[in-house]
């Protein structure tokens, strides 16, 4: 899975408001919805729209990197 599709994820998870996302990091609320929420479109994130959203979140993005097998905890 990408790291855009985990973030997405995660996001919905805890009920992020996408509105009060976009003013806290600055991120464009058409990006946010077009890789967040919009699932026809899949639209990955770009490094300084993810580098903001895990800083106004308070999260690591490399929690959202897909890990190889070995190094998964299962």
């Amino acid at each position: 899975m990408s790291v855009t599709k985990n973030i997405a994820n995660y996001i919905d998870s805890i009920g992020v408001n996408l509105s009060e996302l976009s003013r806290k990091s600055g991120v464009d609320y058409s990006a946010l919805y077009a890789s967040l929420k919009n699932k026809e479109r899949e639209r990955e994130l770009r490094a300084d729209e993810l580098t903001s959203i895990c800083t106004v979140l308070k999260i690591d993005p490399m929690d959202f990197a897909d890990k190889p097998k070995e190094q998964r905890r299962e």
